[in-house]
């Protein structure tokens, strides 16, 4: 295969082409170069990899296979991941603190993660400081600021680059001094993290509820030589926290006729960009019973898992649970992931709430968040136990956060009460569950006492949930 085929594939996500990527990776006879490249390519197309697989593959010996089971391991393989992650000497090293990005949120992954921004490897370093970017560990702060001063430009990119989800004064006094720089590019990128992090300070205080901007204002006074505020405040209230989550974008739908619908799904030559776009625009509802049935079966049957995928918005408008709950369990990891999320758009179902609930455990990040949103759904006020376990007990900060949103949506006043004293608590990955109870406690009319020590803590997001509350109650 040359270079450019696989540039194709690469683009194309043909998953056509999994059989034979994969032989590819596992043929010893190829150069090693086209089989990583082969799974370079595979692993942006193949969603079907099992957690047995990849134990198998990386037991196997052979170093492309395992470099191809490592790349698509999840929280499951921890065992392994964290290992490599941690290992100096491994060439897989930085592969494994990438793959620690997403679903590793738990406070025991953030040292590995933090230790590897002052590896002796600038790449290695490099990677660190991008992958926090996803979980912006409040520990991370210290490292990054660092990194941000690297000898290595590449290193101190990237922690700018994620430095612009830090916002405290202290990050953004230091970025606005990396301005001066004498180089050029890390004046140039010092620029941008310092432009974000001044427009979020600013629009926090340009708005909202007289009182609590007054508050904040005050607690931003150290920086106000960097971020200026108009004296005059613009009316407005403080978000909700109970935020639903939206679903995919879709313009003006179409009443398509079903033939044009099952032409479209079976043409091989279609993109997957003007795929989606182009189902997403169809009126699902215009359909009567038969066509409904017909385009299920066709959906659900289908062997391009991007169909499957998609198949879940037009499944939920139909109501039919039985088809989402089947490909809840397709091999196909996106395919389960768009499914559990529109079982959250069919009516109350304590069967479909379990069975979300037994699933819950094996995700992580926006998948977790997702599940328990659709669990919340079905369950309704026989959720509030779980969910202020959850907040007390889960590892996944995400999980924990979730928990919080969900309980405040089931307007649960007295659970959220009982969650008071998680405020005094430091944070164990970021501030975001201490935020959440304050909204919430605020949303839902709860006195609260405020911990002394929040007041002074450097991050503008804790800051203005604490204004928020405290504004409020006055």
């Amino acid at each position: 295969m040359t270079p450019e085929e696989f540039d194709e594939l690469e683009r194309t996500e043909d998953y056509r082409a999994i059989p034979r990527l994969t032989a590819m990776v596992f043929d010893t006879e190829l150069p090693e170069s086209v089989r990583k490249r082969a799974s370079d390519v595979l692993a942006g197309i193949d969603g079907t990899v099992t957690a047995e697989q990849c134990r198998t593959w990386w037991a196997s010996g052979d170093p492309v296979v395992m470099r191809h089971a490592l790349r698509l391991m999840h929280r499951s393989e921890a065992d392994i991941v964290v290992p490599v992650a941690e290992d100096d000497t491994s060439p897989l090293q930085a592969m494994a603190l990438n793959v620690m990005g997403f679903g590793f949120d738990a406070p025991e992954y953030v040292p590995v993660i933090l230790r590897a921004l002052t590896h002796r490897d600038p790449k290695v370093r490099e990677t660190a400081a991008l992958v926090l970017i996803w979980a912006e560990p409040v520990a991370a702060e210290e490292g990054l600021l660092a990194a941000a001063h690297d000898d290595v430009f590449e290193v101190a990119a990237g922690a700018l680059d994620t430095l612009r989800f830090y916002p405290t004064q202290r990050v953004l006094r230091e970025v606005a001094a990396l301005r001066e720089n004498p180089d050029e590019r890390r004046r140039a990128a010092a620029t941008v993290t310092f432009e974000d992090l001044r427009e979020n300070f600013e629009s926090t205080v340009t708005s909202g509820y007289s009182k609590a901007i007054v508050r904040l204002r005050e607690w931003m006074l150290p920086v106000h030589d960097l971020v200026p505020w108009p004296a005059e405040i613009a009316p407005g209230t403080p978000p909700p926290i109970t935020v639903r989550y939206p679903i995919d974008a879709r313009g003006a739908l179409d009443a398509v006729p079903e033939s044009t619908v099952l032409a479209l799904i079976d043409d091989p030559e279609v993109e997957p960009g003007e795929l989606r776009q182009r189902l997403n625009c169809v009126d699902w509802t215009c359909y009567g019973r038969e066509a409904r049935t017909r385009l299920a079966a066709r959906f659900t049957g289908h062997p391009n898992p991007l169909i499957r995928e998609i198949a879940c918005r037009p499944l939920a408008d139909w109501g039919r649970a039985a088809d989402l709950v089947r490909l809840a369990d397709d091999p196909d990891l996106a395919v389960r992931k768009s499914a559990i999320y529109d079982l959250g758009d069919l009516p109350a179902d304590p069967a479909i709430a379990e069975l979300v609930w037994h699933r819950l455990p094996a995700k992580s990040s926006t998948a977790a968040q997702e599940a328990l949103r659709t669990y919340v759904v079905h369950a309704g006020g026989a959720a509030t136990e779980r969910l202020v376990e959850l907040v007390r007990s889960d590892r996944r900060e995400d999980v924990r956060h979730e928990a919080v949103r969900n309980l405040v949506k089931l307007r649960a006043v007295e659970e959220i009460r009982s969650l008071a004293d998680l405020l005094t608590e430091p944070p164990r990955v970021t501030w975001v569950v201490h935020s959440a109870l304050l909204d919430g406690s605020r949303e839902l009319g709860i006195a609260v006492p405020v911990p002394a020590h929040l007041a002074a803590v450097d991050n503008l997001y804790l800051q203005q949930s604490v204004t928020n509350y405290l504004a409020h109650q006055s």
